[in-house]
């Protein structure tokens, strides 16, 4: 019977054995197709489901908070939104590429000649030489579909974990950074500081690995010893290693960025980590318009906010409007005699406006008690808003400190009288810091709710 070396000895090449693995290379190969599609089919399409939910997330948490609590919610929705959508779309690609292998290896399985060039009509010698030498046959657009393949679902990995290891250290630095900057008397900017201060300094610590190679190489090739520069590299590395999953990232990424042309792998690998974040951003920025993409060219987005718009109205507030802070009231019919009106209180804005403004504040917080810390919020929030009714100046005076749980919001609550009103069309007119200028965080913010006051038809309605 023939000698068969034992595992350890079978595996060695050069005198050294391999390291013993459990599961052979090649057994999980043939499984990687399958393996590829099972993620990929489960996690493409339900990650478009995800942004909305991450979107309406930080609207509801960003109404209560501003300063750099507000960046902290900002870059979080950015880095789940933009990974979701990125690695979405990247899914995506992948499953149109193996569903397009499959294909090819069906037609292979069907016709295991491939192309017959000799049978095709209306094909001559030199369109026939210019297509064998351009797309090939089967053969080559099974292994080429297999390798885009594999390449596309590595890279997505790679950039989901590039994109998600960033976001969590760009939100724990900010909060770093806040807490840090409540040792401080301006802590909005002390927390800046700190951050921008944490953030340089990472920069400059990843400029010693570079650096390190660079003095090295060049001592080496004169001859001299670069033995304090290998030491200064291998430290910053050590550093590095503590603060990003190497074994993780950079397997993946020198492996791709060894055997790929290395500017298509540049492009592609910054490029999805850009798409990531300006998606993000783009579907921030336009989350409250009706639609996306758009061809009003009369009644546009302006013209909507100056007339009737559904975020004013409590009864309509739908979609991406659920949290939108305006000023708003119960529905476009007011039949009682008097009218609601909700003017929330939103941190980004008022509260540096109302540090500016009101003397009663200590550093910018109320710090009365009991029916005095009503009365303070109340006169400084009223402080910077103007209302008028069909243009007559309506008194804040009556209006009381409120906190709506129904729609997630403070703010302040009014009834304003309009039994003596005719019937037919009104407008309220609130103006929010109304001596400010025309751009900037605290411009002049103006807002317009149309409403019919109809007393006749709910008396008719009424039984006798």
């Amino acid at each position: 019977m023939e000698h068969q070396d034992p595992p350890a000895q079978a595996g060695q090449d050069g005198g050294e054995a391999r390291h013993a693995t459990r599961i052979a290379f090649e057994r999980l190969r043939e499984r990687t197709d399958e393996l590829e599609l099972l993620v990929s089919g489960l996690f493409a399409f339900a990650l478009l489901a995800l942004p909305p939910r991450i979107l309406d997330a930080y609207q509801r948490a960003s109404v209560h908070v501003d300063g750099v609590l507000d960046h902290v919610l900002r870059y979080g929705y950015m880095v789940g939104a933009g990974l979701s959508y990125a690695l979405a779309v990247a899914f995506i690609v992948h499953l149109a590429i193996r569903a397009y292998w499959v294909g090819m290896i069906g037609l292979k399985s069907t016709f295991p000649d491939g192309i017959r060039w000799d049978r095709l009509p209306l094909v001559g010698p030199v369109t026939r030489g210019f297509y064998q030498r351009s797309i090939g046959g089967l053969d080559d657009m099974i292994d080429g579909a297999d390798r885009a393949a594999s390449i596309v679902f590595a890279m997505t990995t790679l950039m989901a974990l590039v994109i998600a290891w960033t976001g969590l250290y760009m939100v724990g630095g900010l909060l770093a950074g806040w807490l840090a900057g409540g040792l401080f008397a301006d802590r909005e900017r002390a927390a800046i500081a700190v951050f921008l201060g944490l953030a340089a300094l990472l920069m400059l610590v990843g400029l010693g690995a570079p650096f390190a190679d660079r003095v090295a190489a060049r001592r080496e090739a004169a001859g001299r010893d670069a033995g304090w520069a290998r030491r200064l590299g291998e430290r910053v590395l050590r550093i590095y290693g503590w603060l990003m999953p190497q074994r993780l990232v950079y397997t993946v990424q020198y492996t791709l960025q060894s055997n790929l042309p290395n500017r298509r792998f540049m492009f592609a690998y910054i490029g999805g980590i850009v798409f990531a974040f300006f998606i993000s951003s783009w579907v921030l920025l336009n989350h409250e318009r009706l639609a996306y993409i758009d061809s009003y060219r009369v009644l546009g987005e302006e013209a909507a906010w100056e007339g009737m718009h559904s975020a004013h109205y409590e009864a309509m507030r739908e979609g991406p409007h659920r949290s939108t802070v305006v000023p708003m009231i119960p529905a476009d019919r007011v039949s009682d005699t008097h009218l609601r009106l909700f003017i929330p209180h939103r941190p980004q804005r008022d509260n540096d406006l109302a540090r500016e403004r009101c003397e009663a504040l200590v550093d910018g917080r109320n710090e009365a008690t009991g029916p005095a810390a009503a009365d303070v919020a109340r006169r400084c929030l009223a402080s910077l808003w103007t209302v008028s009714l069909d243009g007559a100046p309506v008194p804040l005076d009556d209006f009381v400190p409120t906190e709506r749980q129904d729609l997630g919001m403070r703010g302040l609550t009014g009834y304003i009288e309009v039994g003596g009103l005719h019937a037919g069309l009104h407008r309220l007119e609130l103006v929010w810091n109304a001596v400010g200028a025309d751009s900037g965080r605290n411009r002049r913010r103006e807002y317009r709710i149309p409403f019919w006051f109809t007393p006749g038809i709910e008396q008719a309605a009424a039984p006798p």
